[in-house]
């Protein structure tokens, strides 16, 4: 009997799914736990692997259309089987959940099985996978370095490296209007197109205003110099300046419950625990790793937590639960040069913290000029939530805190 493949339940909120690419066809052969779709939910996109090996057919459900969760979207016949069209309910009986990952830069090769591998005989990594398509690039002309013959993210890259640069060939397309540039057309990724639909929909609901403020950022280097001491003899990873301030920010949003909390129709939600996300860049895509409970974190064990996020997004195994769920934001982009900026809250969330670089400026001390290292930080707010006080005064903690560290930490 057939096995059905189902839309998984990939989050406990999760009452819809849609299919945002297929990695098989109709008729390939599959091994268990091989990549066949990925999943868009509305916090990450999600891979999934077969439950079964064989060939799989009667794949039903078209990319991008919101089907419900449990939805069988394909079978797969295991060896030997005739491919009919199996009945729903006599394919339920054979229903295997399909498991759940995100795609790994490299995996243990699996065991040798009796099914041979996908119609196109390529076998390659869903990272790998996704750089290609990424690139427009056949994997048939890729030389795989991993066991026997498995394409990795490596061997891609590489590939796209020595790949002569030359203008890609195009299909026939109508002409460009008078003036319009003939630019190349790219589609949104599905995290963009997440991440697109959300900040659309905060700019457009939630009323934003934005305090700046510039913090004298010298008791900071010199907590951050003598942390990468002590977390040296303990093996802890070396502190970096987004971690000591999520550290100060969670001390502080103790004070500040309305800074911490999130909207929920016309009411506030005020957020027992602090869980503060730390925005990062993956493959052109944002991503929002949470540090779950950080007001109860010491710095160590912040640290490592953010250590260990930032290897699952850089390797694709972060899960949606750790992608979403968030009740504050901090948007670094200092490291990148950039002075200042206003980040666009995270919704339902009600404020979100965006810090510049920290540069030597010119500042007034005690009657003198003299220089001290300053940084720009913005807090952007939901005004149907939080006042101009409020925000003012988490501001002045932040300050007090920033340039007098150890009194918190």
């Amino acid at each position: 009997m057939p096995v059905e493949v189902i839309l998984p339940k990939v989050d406990m909120d999760m009452e819809t799914g849609t299919i945002e690419a297929w990695h098989v066809k109709e008729g390939d052969l599959v091994r268990q736990g091989d990549t066949i779709f990925e999943i868009g939910t509305n916090k990450a996109v999600m891979e999934v692997e077969a439950p079964a090996s064989g060939a799989i057919r009667n794949i039903k459900t078209e990319t991008g259309v919101p089907i419900s969760v449990g939805t069988p979207v394909a079978w797969i016949y295991l060896d030997g089987e005739a491919a009919t069209t199996p009945s729903e309910p006599a394919a339920a009986a054979a229903t295997v959940a399909a498991a759940t990952t995100l795609s790994k830069a490299e995996t243990p090769a699996a065991p040798v099985i009796t099914v041979a591998p996908t119609s196109s005989g390529l076998r390659a990594t869903p990272l790998a996978r996704r750089i290609a398509r990424q690139n427009a690039l056949d994997l048939k002309t890729v030389t795989g370095s991993g066991p026997r013959g498995r394409i990795g993210e490596s061997d891609v890259k590489r590939h796209l490296e020595q790949r002569p640069r030359c203008a890609p060939a195009q299909e026939a397309r109508p002409a460009p209007a008078a003036g319009a540039s003939e630019g190349r057309l790219q589609p949104f990724s599905a995290i963009r197109r997440i991440v697109a639909n959300r900040l659309s929909e905060s700019m457009r609901t939630a009323p934003h205003f934005y305090l700046t403020s510039e913090i004298e950022m010298s008791a900071a280097r010199d907590l951050l110099g003598r942390l990468a001491k002590r977390h040296e003899r303990i093996g802890a990873p070396k502190p970096s300046l987004t971690v000591l301030i999520a550290r100060v920010a969670a001390r502080i949003l103790r004070d500040h419950p309305v800074i911490n909390a999130s909207v929920e129709g016309e009411a506030t939600r005020f957020h027992e625990r602090i869980d503060i996300g730390i925005a990062m860049e993956r493959d052109g895509d944002l991503v929002v790793p949470v540090l779950r409970d950080a007001g109860s974190m010491d710095m160590p064990a912040m640290t490592r937590e953010f250590a260990r996020l930032r290897e699952g997004m850089a390797k694709r195994t972060l899960t949606p639960a750790e992608l979403g769920g968030g009740t504050f934001t901090i948007s670094n982009l200092g490291m990148y040069g950039v002075d200042s900026f206003t980040a666009i809250i995270n919704p339902p969330q009600g404020a979100i913290l965006a810090v510049g670089r920290t540069v030597d400026k010119p500042v007034g001390r005690e009657g003198q000029i003299v220089l001290r290292p300053m940084a720009n930080f913005t807090l952007s707010s939901d005004h149907r939530i939080v006042d101009g006080v409020a925000a003012a005064r988490f501001m002045a903690d932040l300050r007090e805190a920033l340039e007098n560290p150890e009194l918190l930490l």
